[in-house]
């Protein structure tokens, strides 16, 4: 049996099928980003990179004025990358893409008998509508200019589910979202990812202990969908100044209003993104991992951070809430109560600990393998 994989980038998907290959089941990966850049050269990457290089060549060089709205880019990058797949698929038994990705790849797939499955880092993009949508205008946006989801997408997207035969989600999260969009629940996969721990990255160190100032990591695109406001507001209600946070990640002006108006006495400390091995350390030298998301279907910064003896609060919207043991390796607390969220940090604040996980992909990989091998 042989599982191919489909990604314009590499996100969850390159390192789930490097877990399959290494349990002998993989296809092909094809893939939108140049091989090199994968850091492989295996004969079983089929790339398909000419308008990611030229998307992020635009995006990086290309004055303002001039170019395309990212938006659109992003899109023309996927429908491109779509069709290249479909023209050079090869031989498997399934094939895995992604929503707004996988159009004439399953076209080209179900000509030729391969099985489909749509593959799903988040939740349906109708929720994550519903649920942005007042969220946007709270702070004077509307959902339609900041997001491509229009008619024309839902249409496309709505192929695409009746295309696939089988639903991969990241999370009970993005399962149950699924099944209440109409989906059969036999027919969803729920594969929760791992993390990298090649080169000893996010691992935890030997005689590692708590530190003792109580240090906040956030790690993930600072944006309205991350529920930042709900941290920036637990941090008011707790008003510690002997505690600080930690952003990590690339800020979106979404999230201006909030920050503009916190006025906690924790310090705030920006740090833009960073390579993950600097991560990692991050995260070794922090005492919580916050991820507060309004929509999150998993979040693989709770599998990195509980690699690395990091406890992690997580919103009961967040897909990695499957790896968390309530004030045991982390917390969970309702979605968008900051008072939950006050809860929880004091409660770890006055229970410094580590925790001793080790999630890695070959589970993920096996999880998939043993899904596929009873769908056959």
């Amino acid at each position: 049996m042989t599982i191919s994989f489909s990604a314009t980038n590499p996100c969850h998907m390159w390192p789930l099928a490097r877990a399959v290959a290494a349990e002998g089941a993989l296809g092909h990966f094809y893939s939108g980003y140049p091989g090199w850049k994968l850091g492989e050269s295996a004969p079983r990457i089929r790339t398909h990179s000419l308008r990611t290089n030229i998307v992020y060549a635009l995006l990086k060089y290309a004055p303002a004025a001039l170019r395309p709205a990212p938006r659109t880019l992003f899109l023309w990058q996927d429908r491109g990358f779509d069709a290249a797949v479909a023209r050079d698929l090869m031989e498997c038994d399934f094939i895995h893409a992604m929503p707004g990705q996988a159009l004439a790849t399953f076209r080209a797939a179900k000509k030729r008998g391969i099985r489909t499955v749509l593959n799903h880092a988040t939740g349906p993009v109708r929720n994550l509508v519903q649920v942005m949508r007042p969220e946007y205008e709270r702070v004077g946006l509307r959902l339609e200019d900041e997001c491509f989801y229009d008619n024309a997408y839902f249409a496309r997207e709505d192929e695409e589910y009746a295309l696939a035969d089988f639903h991969c989600a990241a999370s009970t999260v993005v399962r149950d979202q699924l099944v209440n969009l109409g989906i059969p629940r036999e027919r969803v996969w729920v594969v929760p990812y791992g993390a990298d721990t090649t080169a000893n990255v996010f691992t935890r160190r030997e005689n590692d202990e708590p530190q003792r100032e109580f240090r906040i990591l956030f790690a993930g695109q600072l944006c309205l969908r991350k529920g930042l406001k709900t941290l920036l507001d637990a941090l008011t209600l707790v008003n510690r100044a002997d505690w600080r946070v930690d952003f990590v990640g690339s800020r979106s002006s979404e999230v201006t209003r909030d920050f503009d108006a916190y006025r906690g006495a924790t310090p705030l400390h920006f740090h833009g993104t960073m390579p993950q091995t600097q991560l990692a350390e991050r995260m070794r030298a922090s005492s919580v991992l916050v991820l507060p998301s309004l929509e999150e279907g998993f979040g693989l910064v709770v599998p990195q951070a509980l690699n690395c003896g990091l406890p992690c609060i997580v919103s009961d919207s967040t897909g990695g809430k499957d790896f968390v043991r309530h004030r045991d390796n982390g917390s969970i607390f309702s979605t968008g109560s900051a008072d939950a969220l006050a809860a929880e940090l004091t409660w770890w604040s006055d229970h410094p600990s580590r925790t001793n996980e080790h999630f890695t992909w070959v589970p993920c990989a096996r999880t998939l393998i043993t899904e596929s091998q009873a769908a056959r």
